[in-house]
């Protein structure tokens, strides 16, 4: 599998999709056509949803598609990752069904739009194929002995705390050193240029660890949640919860 783009974290997902034709939507009123029927699972709220679409304005004007590209766009449904006409259009869908969404402003991009390829107010049309979906995995938390094992395995071991933590408590044994946050709180610029060089592949075994658990479960969330990993792991009460339970750790030493 490629090496990780760096520019793939961004928290936040945006759906530029639909198809037009010449009619009028209702206002803050959603129209769905079935165009044709699906005899797979059910789109249900919380699952992981994979769709190809096709979208125009209503004078006809296509501004994407996924078909083109031959990469289907996936989605977590009901978390508000895309706009609420899609959240409403695609839950109840069979996989293989196909809809057509007639979308309002108020359920797509409303007074702002969005950028030079949707105006402000603009009624959207979306031509939506569910092609399969699915529970999404979660993140899942270890225990310090579950942590040991992840070394033995060569598993990405990574601690997201601030330098002055690593020379306070030092780290556990063959991490690699990323501060996730700043002081105030938000993303450390640093950490995708430094993080994602280091993973293979969505698939890859990570496990992040922190003071008490708490940064590391936000930050392994967004990697499963938003950018789709299928294998993070976080230590359950951080390096706190190792040390009381008696495990070393060693000096860290500046690169």
């Amino acid at each position: 599998m490629s090496r990780i783009n760096s520019q793939m974290i961004t928290f936040c997902i945006f759906i530029l999709v639909g198809f037009g034709y010449g009619k009028s939507i209702s206002a803050s009123e959603l129209e769905i056509t079935t165009i044709s029927v699906g005899t797979g699972a059910v789109a249900e709220l919380g699952m992981k949803v994979k769709v190809h679409y096709t979208g125009t304005l209503l004078d006809g004007t296509v501004f994407d598609s996924s078909i083109p590209r031959n990469k289907p766009f996936e989605f977590i449904l009901g978390t508000g990752q895309v706009i609420r006409g899609w959240e409403q259009g695609i839950l109840g869908m069979k996989v293989g069904e196909k809809r057509k969404l007639f979308i309002p402003p108020e359920l797509a991009y409303g007074a702002n739009g969005a950028g030079a390829s949707i105006p402000p107010n603009s009624e959207l049309i979306f031509d939506v194929e569910l092609l399969d979906v699915g529970f999404p995995p979660k993140l899942t938390g270890v225990n310090s002995e579950q942590l040991i094992q992840a070394q033995k395995n060569n598993v990405l071991i990574v601690d997201i705390r601030a330098k002055e933590e690593w020379l306070e408590t030092g780290i556990i044994d063959g991490s690699k050193t990323i501060t996730a946050f700043t002081e105030e709180g938000n993303l450390h610029p640093q950490f995708r240029e430094i993080f994602f060089p280091l993973v293979k592949g969505l698939d890859e075994n990570i496990l992040l660890y922190c003071r008490s658990g708490n940064r590391s479960a936000m930050i392994g969330n967004a990697l499963v949640d938003q950018l789709g990993f299928t294998n993070v792991m976080h230590l359950s009460g951080g390096i706190v919860e190792w040390k009381n339970q008696g495990f070393k750790t060693v000096v860290y030493k500046n690169p």
